[in-house]
């Protein structure tokens, strides 16, 4: 019998006969960002593919189109150079509502003058309870287990001039399911252009640059991807309400291009109501999301369904800025 090697997508044996529950299939799903990362690929497959789950119940909401336009502590996962967006202090909180009690969970905290950035960052997928049997049928399992992702950053931007910023940001990479782990270094490098129009950002990034990592024997290539994005307000000022219209296009070593489009509705900078759209194999289709401002806290929500006909994920997050 064989398994999927959840880091590279590589083939490798069940130990000792035994099999797992249902929960670690979907916790494999997940960590190999649903179903291209698990095909029974080649070697040569990238690995830790969890680093390509998208950070943030507004950037959800508008369909991941958010290298252009995010301006909270998410940037830090989408794009670093974004943080300079931010003045004072912003710190997130997001959880992510996957399948069979599979959770994501971001915390960011950024600090900000205007010119100037830094910020740091937790990222952690995990499963609890995972239980170990063997093909012989039986009430108890052998006993149960754990499996998570981890990603700490650090992020540092600056405004280059009045109207480009750049920034860039260094992760530490863990992984453990049951006896084995891989753990490695990667950095991000973000840029954004704000200038030709008041209204108009320009973005892009490149992710998860990093030498190789292994897991159980298998080397393995990170997840790069190569990303670019645009973000426009309208000069629509009634009320105080605004529009924003987004779009990225994105790309990872040896997938298709995605392309991710959004827009979001503010309503007297109290309400937003953003929906989006994204193209990719697990993922096709609408996104829709909420938010709710109340300086200086804000309050998020993301409904992301998805095509695999494993279910919906939802997506909340609390924000504040001081």
């Amino acid at each position: 019998m064989k398994k999927i090697n959840p880091a590279g997508g590589q083939m490798g044996r069940w130990a000792d006969g035994q099999v797992y529950t249902v929960r670690y299939i979907i916790f494999l799903l997940l960590i190999g960002s649903l179903l291209p990362g698990l095909c029974f690929a080649q070697a040569g497959q990238t690995g830790m593919a969890f680093l390509k789950i998208g950070v943030g119940t507004r950037a959800a909401g508008m369909g991941n189109a958010a290298t252009a336009i995010v301006d909270d502590a998410s940037a830090l996962f989408w794009n670093p150079a974004r943080i300079t967006a931010i003045k004072g202090f912003d710190a997130t909180f997001i959880h992510t509502s996957w399948f069979q009690d599979v959770s994501h969970e971001f915390i960011g905290i950024v600090a900000g003058n205007g010119v100037s950035a830094v910020g740091f960052g937790f990222t952690i997928m995990s499963v609890d309870g995972i239980e170990r049997r063997t093909n012989t049928p039986s009430q108890q399992p052998l006993a149960t287990f754990n499996a998570y992702d981890v990603v700490l950053s650090g992020s540092y931007a600056r405004r280059i001039t009045e109207t480009v910023s750049a920034g860039i940001t260094l992760k530490g990479l863990s992984e453990k399911i049951l006896f084995d782990t891989a753990s490695g270094v990667a950095f991000d490098l973000g840029v954004a252009y704000q200038g030709l129009n008041q209204g108009l950002i320009l973005a892009g990034t490149i992710r998860n640059i990093g030498p190789q990592m292994s897991f159980i024997r298998e080397k393995f290539d990170l997840p790069r991807e190569v990303r670019v994005g645009t973000g426009y307000k309208p000069p629509i000022d009634l009320f105080q309400d605004r529009v924003l219209i987004s779009a990225d296009i994105s790309k990872y070593k040896g997938e298709p291009i995605r392309l991710n489009m959004g827009s979001e509705y503010t309503y007297q900078q109290r309400f937003s109501i953003m929906i989006g759209y994204q193209t990719r194999q697990d993922q096709s289709g609408f996104t829709t999301g909420f938010r709710a401002q109340f300086h200086p806290y804000r309050i998020d929500y993301a409904f992301v369904p998805f095509s695999a006909g494993l279910g919906n994920t939802h997506r909340f997050a609390i924000g504040i800025r001081w």
